[in-house]
């Protein structure tokens, strides 16, 4: 007997459940401005029912007849329109005060919900703004720190990257975060970028920057301090060149002149006799001497005739 009593209880629970039908509410989100199809289909309309309505919270939006047109009650601004040969309702031009639950409801014979939608209307998410700061971790280190910022109008969120000149790593991960708006952000690294993501359920805005350029090569330009170092030196190099154009000949001054002189040629006795005088003005340390036979009376004719031969001696001083 209880048994019997539990099983027709269960059944009647089950009964209730399908002349109410379902009451799950599905979740929608609309742009500011865009339009909105609330659908219902014949299959979900109770054969017995009469009369059914959309509605808006507690005002009605559509009233449906059996067997007649639907009316519309009350037109919000204009912006419900009921669609042809169906059962179906066009919402225009949403605004955020058109955010809510939109119900479709029979009401005869026995009132039943048919369909629930929780409606949210959202703007668009603004723009987002990526920048980056760096920040050496001493200056004998060739590894700096690089924080990614992502900022929007109201909120921002940030990441931090360890470098070596242009190979970064993120620290934490990526991350996420919910705005004052109701937005979210989410920023992260992807190889050799940084890309920041702002969105919401009805629009996305993104960036996306390069890492490459936003820091100085710390390791390459240190390569060049000693060469930067030598700068000033250079205005003082030039001005001793300038005032002392012989510097470089210096050490030069130990040469000797090498120069080599010939040796007299052989030559007439009388012309060298001539030329004495003269060859001792040009060399006073050069000593000619004419050696020859003794001239005699009886070799007058022979002179006149045969030129003797003449031995010059060249005497050098050491």
């Amino acid at each position: 007997m209880a048994l019997t009593v539990i099983f027709l209880t269960f059944l009647l629970l089950i009964c209730e459940l399908q002349m109410q039908g379902s009451s799950a509410v599905t979740d929608v989100f609309v742009k500011t401005g865009d339009d909105l199809i609330l659908n219902l289909t014949e299959a979900e309309i109770p054969s017995n029912s009469r009369i059914w309505t959309w509605r808006f919270k507690d005002d009605v939006l559509v009233e449906f007849l059996n067997g007649s047109q639907p009316t519309v009650v009350n037109s919000r601004s204009g912006n419900v329109e009921v669609l042809k040969k169906s059962y179906s309702v066009k919402l225009k031009y949403l605004q955020k005060s058109h955010s809510g639950i939109y119900t479709a409801k029979v009401i005869s014979p026995k009132e039943q919900t048919l369909t629930q939608c929780n409606v949210t209307v959202l703007d668009p998410v603004s723009p987002v703004d990526l920048s980056f700061t760096c920040a050496s971790s001493s200056s004998s280190s060739s590894f700096y720190n690089l924080t990614a910022t992502c900022r929007t109008d109201d909120s921002s969120i940030s990441i931090t990257m360890r470098c070596d000149n242009q190979t970064c790593n993120q620290e934490g991960g990526e991350r996420r975060s919910v705005t004052k708006s109701g937005s979210s952000l989410h920023i992260y690294q992807l190889k050799e970028s940084v890309i920041c993501i702002h969105s919401n359920q009805v629009s996305r805005n993104e960036s996306k920057e390069k890492i490459e350029g936003y820091c100085p090569q710390h390791g390459e330009s240190r390569k060049y301090y000693g060469l930067f170092a030598l700068i000033p030196l250079v205005p003082l190099l030039l001005i001793v060149y300038i005032r002392y154009p012989g510097w470089k000949k210096a050490g030069n001054n130990d040469n000797f002149d090498n120069t080599t002189y010939a040796c007299p040629e052989r030559k007439d006795q009388t012309e060298s006799s001539k030329k004495t005088a003269e060859d001792e003005g040009c060399s006073p340390t050069t000593t000619y001497s004419t050696v020859g036979p003794s001239l005699s009376k009886g070799a007058t004719n022979i002179r006149g005739n045969d030129q003797p031969e003449s031995l010059y001696s060249l005497i050098k001083d050491v």
